[in-house]
């Protein structure tokens, strides 16, 4: 009769750390899942960053031109055609306002 108890306890402690390190690993694969995860978006936001970055680096390097070549005048009416609308006196300009459906 006692071998039966001491069975029946075996097996509870059996069954139960079973469970217990099923709920670890569990946790654990979790925890390794998610940190892939956040990985993957860090590494998405520093391709992003570098491409802003090269991005940034090619317009200095056409800004340094300007300032090296002394072609600031091309450069002040081009900024002031595109950013600011102006246009030289009596020039026409034409707008497409056709939807671009």
């Amino acid at each position: 009769m006692q071998a039966k108890k001491k069975r029946r306890k075996t097996q509870k402690h059996s069954f139960i750390l079973s469970v217990a390190l099923l709920l670890v690993a569990g946790y654990f694969a979790i925890s390794f899942i998610s940190s892939l995860l956040e990985i993957r978006e860090k590494e998405q936001e520093v391709d992003t960053v570098k491409a802003q970055y090269e991005a940034q680096l090619a317009e200095n390097e056409k800004l340094q031109a300007v300032v090296d070549g002394g072609d600031e005048k091309d450069y002040i009416e081009r900024i002031a055609r595109e950013k600011l609308g102006y246009v030289m006196p009596d020039e026409k300009v034409y707008y497409d306002i056709t939807p671009s459906n």
